[in-house]
């Protein structure tokens, strides 16, 4: 990198003289070589810088302690979109307007008084224009004060309304997968559907946390990034995969589903915020990355402690605003304002689109996922305020939550009325069981509460459990306490199963007897064919009918389907 004196080499002689009067340095008319060499001396002499510094705005001393933290050399960019832009002006231009005089932004101060400089270079991964503070310069300058969005953001007292969404957001998954198990949802195998597409999955008051639109596109993507679903090529249902997670404690969940929204490269937000309409040609938005810078940013702040949102909003504009897009290329993205269609570019799109975005993300997903309980002035208002939760801090550090502590008492009851209650805390595999065999009927943040019935044993039964396993589920999970008539109600439901079977079939009806026959007799529909019930009419099993329609058609026996 260049130090002072190179620095200083670049600059005409005007820019020179500026900077001398405001380190109140003495200049004489001389070869301009010699000019920078007296300049460069005086500027790092003891006690030069001292005078320089106390003349600095507030916002150009915080540029100055930002710059000085990062090594004292930034991609410039990034750097113009907290601090202002340096203008670029020609000889002329520059002896006529004086720049130095007046000018726009901390950035601005900081150059016209010599304490930064352009240059061209590499910084990590980023190679081409940065500002830069020379290093035996930066050798003069005393430990600075590096303002923070945590110092900058106004702390407040408990708000008269919270919101705390706990772990809803996993019950919901579990829900869902319930949901799934019961009643596939026929969609193609897109991964992120439309949101309309997702309507059969507003469960109503089985979804704790709301199924506003937003919410229902979180759940659906930590589903499927998780792979608690799978596409069987007409519908999706729940994974083997779903069992797995539904095992693991409730501290594993919840951090396995966060990073799947954290990490989720083929959603972007961005595009479904309603105040904007993005057109994504020619520019690439990394959300996953977004995200994760966005989490940095918000692991700094302090569990348990209330802070407004709207100071939030500016703290992180003043001090992260190119958390989006770190290049700080604000132009070439094509985003429009959904309302008037105008095209929003530059800084002042920054509360369009980086803070609706930001927003989004903490009164949404990081909300739902419990990282941040929300703050109300009044019932229905808008969150004022928010705070981050215990579990949260951990989550945004990378760190799982605590664990639930091991209860000594059984997880579940039933009394003699049916009714089961069974503790919330690392239960949701025996729970998503027990949804086999009981209704749901509502749950608190410690209790979920299930009714045993005699159609809900019924239905369960017809999916292949036996009445013994039922029961030695249901003792399993009460720690062997499961009342004498409850074990007598039990037995007397599952004892009347089976004595009739109902069995869903197919008719297949001939012109006449030979064709019945010509069928009977091929060797691949043969067996495909149930009892008759007629010469010309039989059963077919409604899992063989595709399979038989198929075969009648390479026999040149094309069927008529009533419906």
């Amino acid at each position: 990198m260049k130090d002072l004196y190179r620095s200083l080499d670049e600059y005409p002689e005007e820019l020179l003289v500026a900077i001398a009067t405001a380190w109140g340095i003495a200049l004489p008319k001389d070869e301009p070589i010699r000019m920078v060499k007296r300049l460069g001396d005086e500027m790092l002499s003891p006690d030069a810088i001292a005078p320089v510094l106390a003349s600095l705005s507030p916002p150009a001393e915080a540029a100055l302690a930002y710059l000085m933290a990062r090594g004292g050399a930034t991609p410039a960019r990034p750097t113009a979109l907290r601090y202002g832009a340096l203008r670029r002006f020609g000889p002329a231009r520059l002896r006529r307007e004086k720049p130095w005089l007046a000018p726009q932004g901390p950035l601005e101060e900081l150059y016209y008084k010599g304490l930064v400089y352009r240059a061209y270079g590499q910084v990590g991964n980023y190679y081409g224009d940065l500002v830069l503070i020379p290093a035996d310069l930066a050798a003069c300058l005393p430990p600075l004060e590096v303002a923070t969005a945590v110092g900058d953001t106004e702390r407040l007292d408990e708000p008269a309304h919270r919101l705390a969404a706990g772990q809803a957001l996993l019950d919901d998954l579990l829900a869902t997968i319930v949901h799934l198990r019961q009643q596939p949802l026929v969609l193609a195998a897109h991964r992120t559907p439309m949101p309309q597409d997702l309507a059969p999955l507003a469960l109503g008051k089985r979804l704790l946390g709301g199924a506003e639109s937003s919410r229902l596109q979180t759940l659906w993507r930590s589903l499927v990034c998780q792979d608690l679903i799978e596409h069987d090529g007409r519908q999706w249902r729940p994974a083997l995969a779903a069992r797995q997670w539904l095992n693991q404690s409730d501290a594993e969940q919840w951090l396995a589903t966060f990073r799947a929204w954290r990490d989720d490269e083929a959603y972007d937000e961005l595009l479904y915020l309603p105040t904007i309409d993005c057109e994504p040609d020619g520019w690439q938005n990394r959300p996953a990355q977004a995200r994760r810078r966005f989490c940095t940013i918000l692991a700094a702040y302090e569990a348990g402690v209330w802070y407004d949102l709207e100071s939030l909003m500016d703290a992180l504009r003043e001090h992260h605003p190119d958390y989006l897009r770190p290049d700080g290329d604000m132009d070439s993205w094509l985003i429009r304002d959904a309302e008037t269609g105008d095209s929003l570019r530059g800084m002042d799109s920054w509360d369009a689109v980086e803070k609706a975005l930001a927003r989004h993300w903490l009164t949404g997903p990081l909300h739902w996922l419990g990282i941040a309980d929300l703050g109300f002035e009044e019932r229905g208002a808008a969150p004022s305020s928010l705070r981050l939760t215990s579990a949260g801090e951990q989550l945004l550090s990378g760190e799982r939550p605590p664990e639930s502590a091991a209860a000594d008492e059984p997880l579940a009851h039933i009394d003699e009325q049916m009714a089961v209650r069974i503790s919330t805390r690392n239960t949701r595999y025996q729970r998503y069981q027990l949804e086999r065999l009981a209704i749901w009927q509502g749950q608190n943040e410690d209790v979920a509460r299930y009714l045993l019935t005699e159609d809900s044993i019924w239905q369960s039964q017809n999916t292949g459990i036996q009445g013994g396993a039922i029961r030695s589920f249901l003792r399993r999970i009460t720690g062997d306490a499961l009342p004498d008539p409850v074990e007598d109600t039990l037995a007397a439901w599952t004892e009347r199963f089976g004595r009739v079977s109902v069995r869903r079939a197919v008719v297949l009806e001939t012109v006449d007897e030979a064709t019945m026959q010509q069928i009977r007799q091929a060797p691949e529909l043969g067996p495909l064919l149930g009892a008759s019930l007629s010469p010309t009419m039989c059963l077919i099993g409604d899992q063989d009918l595709d399979e038989l329609i198929a075969g009648l058609k390479r026999h040149d026996i094309w069927p008529r389907i009533m419906r």
